[in-house]
């Protein structure tokens, strides 16, 4: 089944709706598991009140309850009930519905017949309050806040609670990170020692990641590559770059307040934190994951411990960028990995980083681009 024939087929089935049952391709189920997550092992706390605006009150412990109680979809070929490899998708910031993703999903676990599991960002997807992404209620609160400064030309009610957050409390990054890294290491833990319903005793574990996702399983390979990865492969498609060289400022996921605020605080203030006497920054300081973020915010941190590692795995990580992706431009992945690692392509078919496979008029351009992407993603991943 073609790419941009897909669509309508996989949102039905993902909506719950029967689950088309022709074509060459096998079907796959889309199950959905329970998670918990365990944030106080970092001691990431959330505050006892947190509020986007005094017109928008969701207090801090409901954002809690849905951040950390929460289910993920997983793509699981027909035919079997056991696997022993599995693939999970990381997703790109700002993002509330898995829709995009799902042929994405049903194309690696048809060609490579293992689960595929679509796993959520820390406060992102269904881990955030409906509210966030509800037109009304943000196009309202957008008037009031972000539209009174002629700074925010890319403000929009999608990008809204997201600017907001960030702009008040921009370590929101860093220990949202921290709590989705421990997360995918309880998630991929469970996997392994057999505790997963899907997956034998011993299962491994690779990752598709896209955007900001390949960041997080960046500090996931650093953090964890020789030991809980060791055997991981890792497979990125418009990511890769450190954090000083993207780009975040688009309708669809962040304003320039949120974002120049969120830079000056990583690039100028970051270390200090970490290196100061507040209890929380100086125990992260200390762990190898805020080693694995920090490295990854600059080229020129801890660039020998970094390349070090990636190194190592130099044989188990490959990269695809776009040749006119603005948020995460392919040139700044090269600061990171080896050429040989990289992939740079180009199509005429209008894509952007937040949508690198567009549906437009030009179907036949767009499927072959997948085609190729995914191919490339599949003789990778086996």
């Amino acid at each position: 089944m073609k790419y941009t024939e897909s669509f309508d087929i996989l949102k039905k089935a993902f909506a719950g709706l029967p689950v088309y049952a022709g074509g060459p391709e096998p079907v796959c189920r889309i199950r959905h598991f329970p998670f918990s997550s365990k944030p106080e092992i970092f001691n990431v706390q959330a505050p006892d009140t947190e509020t986007l605006s005094c017109n928008l009150d969701i207090p801090g412990d409901s954002i809690a309850r849905k951040n950390s109680e929460f289910t993920y979809p997983v793509f699981v070929p027909a035919g079997k009930e056991k696997f022993a490899r599995a693939i999970i998708l990381l997703h790109g910031l700002n993002e509330r519905s898995w829709i995009k993703y799902l042929p994405w999903a049903q194309r690696l676990a048809d060609r490579l017949q293992r689960p595929v599991i679509l796993f959520p960002i820390s406060f992102h997807m269904n881990r955030s309050p409906e509210e966030w992404s509800n037109p009304r209620l943000m196009s309202a609160l957008l008037k009031e806040t972000r539209l009174r400064s002629g700074r925010n030309r890319s403000a929009t009610f999608a990008n809204l609670a997201l600017s907001l957050r960030l702009s008040a409390q921009p370590s929101r990054f860093f220990t949202s990170g921290i709590q989705s890294v421990e997360d995918l290491r309880q998630l991929i833990t469970s996997i392994r020692n057999g505790e997963h319903p899907l997956f034998e005793k011993g299962t491994t574990t690779g990752f598709f990641a896209y955007s900001i996702g390949a960041f997080l399983a960046q500090i996931m390979m650093l953090t964890y590559g020789e030991t809980l990865l060791s055997d991981s492969r890792l497979f990125i498609l418009c990511g890769g770059a450190p954090f000083n060289r993207m780009n975040g400022v688009s309708k669809l996921i962040m304003d320039e307040e949120a974002f120049y605020r969120l830079k000056f605080y990583y690039l100028r203030q970051f270390d200090r934190e970490i290196k100061s006497k507040r209890s929380f920054f100086q125990l992260s300081g200390k762990q190898p994951v805020a080693m694995a973020f920090r490295s990854m915010l600059d080229a020129g941190n801890l660039r020998e411990w970094r390349n070090n590692r990636f190194t190592m795995m130099k044989q188990r990580i490959q990269a695809i960028g776009m040749k006119n992706d603005s948020i995460i431009p392919p040139e700044g992945v090269g600061e990171i990995f080896d050429s040989g690692q990289i992939t740079v392509i180009d199509y005429p078919s209008g894509y952007t980083h937040e949508n690198p496979f567009p549906l437009n008029e030009n179907h036949e351009i767009t499927d072959s681009s997948f085609e190729m992407v995914f191919g490339k993603a599949v003789a990778f991943l086996k």
